[in-house]
């Protein structure tokens, strides 16, 4: 007897008609630490940005 809110394995009831390959889970790549760092900005870029910003006249 199937236990309530488990989920049932593919094809365990026999229906594979609706069944397509955007049914399998979304798996995220693993990063290394390199990786992940490399899409942060640096300090220096964040204060630069900064200054730029603080150097463009006020809007109305």
């Amino acid at each position: 007897m199937p236990v309530r809110g488990a989920a049932s394995p593919p094809g365990a009831d026999g229906d594979t008609a609706g069944e397509s390959p955007e049914a399998q889970p979304f798996v995220l790549p693993m990063l290394s630490p390199e990786d992940l760092a490399a899409d942060q900005p640096s300090v220096d870029m964040l204060r630069r940005v900064r200054r730029g910003l603080t150097g463009l006249p006020e809007s109305d």
